[in-house]
């Protein structure tokens, strides 16, 4: 039964920390399907963006390995620190992001599509998709890592799907203009929360203090 618990524990973990950085991909997706619209262009969407996606996974996955290695784990806690740090960043943000990737897509308009996306995936959403997995990553076991790249493996495919119908709706872009850093401003500094009172940070601090 606690296996059962754990495990939808981390699917819906994965779920929504698959989400939180998605919102800043599905603009990116709404602006390349409403560029591209031929069958062709499409697959090479789904693919580029899977690229992209699976590259920010394997280099997180990396950095949590070594970080495995660190002894004591309410050390690790302090890594909860870089999504409240993010999510900071997101509700003091006031850049129009969109603009700067429609330029980036402009610039590569004559390149590989799969490699734009996948690039552009990776320009765009690398630091701060990797600043959030991490110190998720970190704190998983081997199943629940593979449970969580599966998670985000549906998830992937789940955004491009809504990317391509969404840009036909013009009120859901504005919406995500409208809210969407403070909506990925709230889960990222709950998972950060998160990570730091699951590692028992606060609680070795308070006893080294006093």
């Amino acid at each position: 039964m606690k296996w059962d618990v754990a495990m939808i524990k981390t699917i819906i973990t994965g779920i929504v920390l698959y989400a939180s950085t998605a919102i800043d991909l599905l603009v990116i997706l709404m602006l390349l399907f409403s560029k591209y619209r031929s069958t062709k262009h499409k697959q090479q969407i789904y693919i580029g963006q899977f690229l992209g996606s699976y590259t920010l996974i394997a280099i997180s996955l990396f950095f949590a390995l070594v970080l495995h290695y660190v002894p004591a784990k309410w050390i690790l806690g302090f890594l909860g620190l870089i999504p409240i740090g993010f999510g900071i960043k997101y509700i003091l943000s006031d850049e129009d992001e969109a603009a700067e990737v429609d330029e980036k897509i402009e610039q590569r308009k004559d390149k590989n599509l799969i490699a734009t996306v996948a690039l552009i995936t990776v320009a765009s959403c690398g630091s701060d998709n990797i600043g959030l997995f991490v110190p998720y990553f970190v704190s998983l076991t081997i199943e629940q890592l593979i449970t969580t790249f599966i998670v985000f493996t549906f998830c992937i495919f789940i955004l491009v799907y809504l990317g391509d119908k969404f840009s036909r709706v013009k009120i859901v872009k504005k919406l995500l203009d409208k809210f969407g850093n403070w909506i990925m401003a709230i889960i990222y500094i709950g998972l950060g929360m998160m990570i730091i009172l699951e590692s028992d940070t606060i609680s070795h601090l308070i006893k080294i203090l006093f």
